[in-house]
């Protein structure tokens, strides 16, 4: 068990993976355990429904057999088998949204973890619990996100192996329209169709890269869900090739892993399926019966296989991705020296015996000192993750918010840019900074409607006679003070 913090100083990608290792090696118990309380009902429900799936294939021609299934006992199995798919389908679909707490609660335990203070499964989970919403909604649109471009290529995949394989197959049935597609229309389609899937694969790619931190930034930042996917994009920018390669490695990593038992326990599994057939139907064993159960027993024990690999892998995959975020803030955020300025967190006192337990380590609040950080001095990203912070440790305050908004401005991130200055125009709706901010920020993306109307309302907010002169003289502002 580690006793101290861990030094925050930038690793190295072989850095990084060893010191995941030893992470995972001291923790396993709770990170594991963590995953588990998830993945274990959902992979349980997954192999029910693998083993349903096999015997409505296998038994709807099995039950045709008038001496198995008489009159419409058939008709009446298949359809409560097929109602109980469904259900069970609808209950993972549901469990499936507790993943992304988990993820969250595994990933705030990480931090915690180098900063020096271990967390249990328990205080993992309450600590996280007021992020779950942020974290679903979160997840929920990085997937849409991801997934969307993907579509495009399955699209363009089917109509490339349509042409490739359709072609040459149907032409030796004698089918007319398939035999007079030539190599040129082939390798035309196959011209048009590959641009289209390189391109969407990079914007999946970059997309996953982009996203990869919305959990660290919820449960390390408290961030909002939106916020957590712009603020994620912000600390990948600039280093994508960098945590490309490094999940290159971790995907190679997982594919050992899951692929040598995979390939070990299926051939074992029909063996073993094959074995329980007889012979001969001289003994009066009807094979057809026994078909089913073995099929179910094979996919039963791949879908154990699974469930191991999965189990040992998820975790690693969230604490691997945990290290990245962090290592990325201390290059480019300068993180460990912001940690530095916070206050230690107090030793807690020997327990009585009637004293009520110690309240859990809260999450690292870099920066709590922020007299002392000066934000003129640091870069633009640097100031995006003091002041995520700042709103962490302090609460939403109109001045944080018209801050943190020029700096997203500056790094790039204009989204974030007006999410945070909508933010501090409901703290503060009297404030004519604000709406002066939000007025250049549309004017700037040529938005000239909302432009028009945060002009309106700084002129009816704004009392300096010199604030209002300066704006009538400003030369940028002429088209819309004409309206």
């Amino acid at each position: 068990m580690m006793t101290g913090p861990v030094e925050l100083r930038p690793r190295s990608t072989g850095e990084i993976f060893a010191l995941a290792f030893n992470l995972y090696r001291q923790r396993f118990p709770t990170f594991v355990l963590i995953t588990s309380t998830v993945l274990v009902p959902i992979f349980g429900l997954n192999a029910l429904l693998s083993a349903m799936a096999v015997i409505l294939t296998v038994g709807n021609l099995q039950w045709q057999a008038p001496q198995l299934m008489p009159g419409g006992a058939q008709d009446a199995a298949i359809a409560g088998l097929t109602a109980a798919f469904n259900c069970v389908g609808a209950l993972v679909w549901l469990l499936g949204i507790f993943w992304p707490w988990a993820e969250g609660a595994l990933t705030f335990n990480v931090i915690e973890q180098v900063l020096g203070r271990a967390l249990n499964v328990r205080a993992s989970f309450g600590q996280t619990r007021r992020h779950w919403a942020s974290l679903w909604t979160a997840n929920f649109l990085a997937q849409i996100g991801i997934h969307l471009p993907l579509v495009v290529v399955y699209a363009a995949l089917i109509g490339v192996l349509g042409v490739a394989l359709a072609a040459p197959t149907f032409a030796v049935f004698g089918a007319d329209f398939f035999a007079s597609i030539s190599p040129a229309v082939a390798v035309a389609v196959v011209a048009i169709c590959a641009p289209i899937v390189i391109g969407a694969l990079v914007v999946a790619v970059v997309l996953a890269i982009n996203w990869t931190f919305r959990a660290a930034v919820i449960v390390g930042e408290g961030a909002s869900s939106l916020q957590g996917l712009s603020r994620s994009v912000a600390i990948a920018r600039g280093n994508r090739w960098l945590i490309f390669w490094r999940y290159v490695l971790l995907f190679i990593l997982e594919f050992v892993v899951t692929a040598a038992p995979s390939l070990v326990a299926t051939p074992l599994a029909l063996i073993g399926m094959v074995a329980l057939l007889p012979g001969t139907p001289s003994n009066g064993i009807n094979q057809d019966a026994i078909l089913p159960p073995g099929l179910v027993v094979t996919v039963l024990a791949i879908t154990a296989i699974s469930l191991i690999s999965s189990l040992l892998l998820a975790p690693f995959r969230v604490v691997f991705t945990t290290l990245n975020y962090l290592d990325l803030r201390v290059r480019n955020e300068n993180l460990a020296a912001l940690l530095a300025k916070a206050p230690a967190p107090q030793p807690e006192a020997p327990k009585a015996e009637q004293a009520p337990p110690a309240p859990a380590p809260s999450a690292p609040r870099a920066g709590a000192n922020w007299q002392d950080v000066d934000l003129d001095k640091l870069t633009p990203a640097q100031r995006v993750g003091v002041l995520f912070n700042r709103l962490r440790a302090e609460g939403e305050s109109a001045q944080t918010l018209k801050a943190l908004a020029l700096a997203l401005k500056d790094v790039g991130d204009w989204g974030g840019a007006l999410d945070s200055l909508t933010r501090a125009r409901n703290v503060a709706p009297s404030d004519p900074e604000i709406a002066y901010n939000l007025m250049v920020l549309y004017l700037e993306r040529r938005n000239m409607t909302a432009a028009s109307r945060m002009m309106q309302e700084y002129l009816r907010l704004e009392t300096d006679p010199n604030e209002l002169a300066a704006l009538r003289n400003n030369p940028n502002f002429r088209e819309l003070l004409k309206e």
